[in-house]
């Protein structure tokens, strides 16, 4: 980091006294870096931050065999539109779709390495983390995406936009997935890939979607069931289904989500037209997002099962409920 330590940009963005390693919390995904707690002293500073640190590994160890020139510059990317993310966008998010503050940012452009400084959420009152079965802690993410997607919607928006994001959010859709599809067993799925993704391209009503909106990546706040969203590598245009289809299939079994699937789409269609309702959107506009999106919902869900079948078809996403939702979606364009 041209002789920058980590501890020294730390101390000059944060005017900290003392900087202190305490604890990593992760390391990236394929050995491209880590997440690291550090506590510091200083009358001005935070007495912690969060470093995300991301450094480019010469030999790459995917959990699962995934590994080519495409993967490697995706994520390369991925860490570049992060930090896009927290310097011009974050701060643009409605109050509910909480977020870190970041501290500031750098990239050493010889090596490529990143560093990006956010508020220690765990400090800041979100230490808890998704439990099984937790149903608030799903509506509280729920209501943090209908926030979240409320912040940013567009009728068909410009083609730059959203400036500096991925212009397709989401790590798994088919322009940046060739290989996957490559590997999909032959069959309607594969050969209507492309369709699901124009149906989705296509929508008049877009939106930012997080793009990675497992469960795992949201902290929550047990004393009032709000919640943080964190891990924004994959921000950019897209319709909000693909993050509530995502989401839901992070964080319930297949059984609840049998049972559950309709009304926990309602409760998100129905915060989302309230969050719209609320930024002065009328409600014509609002019944105008709520039918589309409710009808892209099993395009969303049969999109990311694709997904699935090309990277790992024995993953356990691969359920009946799986299966008839992309079913579903394949008879609404029109296959048997």
């Amino acid at each position: 980091m041209n002789m920058m330590t980590p501890e020294i940009f730390i101390k000059r963005q944060c005017k900290a006294d003392t900087v202190e390693r305490t604890s990593l919390i992760q390391s990236l995904w394929s050995g491209y870096g880590e997440v690291v707690r550090y506590s510091l002293t200083g009358q001005e500073s935070p007495s912690s931050v969060i470093a995300k640190h991301c450094t480019f590994p010469l030999d790459v160890n995917h959990p699962r065999g995934w590994h080519s020139d495409h993967a490697h510059l995706r994520k390369v990317r991925s860490y570049e539109v992060e930090q896009v993310w927290y310097r011009q966008w974050a701060s643009r998010c409605n109050p509910s779709a909480r977020v870190a503050q970041c501290y500031g940012d750098f990239h050493d452009e010889h090596t490529g390495q990143r560093l990006t400084l956010l508020e220690d959420l765990d400090a800041a009152g979100y230490s808890d983390r998704y439990w099984e079965h937790n149903m608030d802690y799903v509506l509280s993410c729920i209501n943090w995406l209908a926030a979240f997607h409320a912040s940013f919607i567009h009728s068909s928006p410009s083609l730059n936009w959203p400036q500096g994001l991925w212009k397709k959010g989401t790590y798994w859709h088919l322009d940046t997935r060739p290989d996957e599809w490559a590997a999909m067993q032959e069959g309607e799925l594969k050969s209507a890939a492309a369709e699901l993704a124009e149906c989705l391209d296509n929508a008049r009503f877009k939106t930012i979607v997080h793009g990675d909106a497992k469960v795992a990546n949201f902290c929550f706040s047990p004393m009032h069931y709000s919640v943080a969203a964190v891990d924004f590598q994959y921000v950019g245009g897209g319709v909000g289904v693909q993050d509530v289809a995502y989401f839901l299939g992070s964080a319930l079994t297949e059984s609840e989500l049998a049972d559950n699937i309709d009304y926990l789409l309602a409760h998100y269609f129905a915060e989302l037209g309230r969050e719209l309702m609320a930024q002065g959107e009328s409600q014509a506009l609002v019944h105008e997002v709520v039918d589309e999106w409710q009808r892209l919902f099993p395009i969303a869900w049969a999109d990311f099962h694709r997904f699935i079948m090309g990277w790992s078809p024995t993953h356990s996403k691969n359920t009946p409920f799986s299966q008839r939702l992309t079913e579903q979606a394949l008879t609404q364009l029109g296959r048997d």
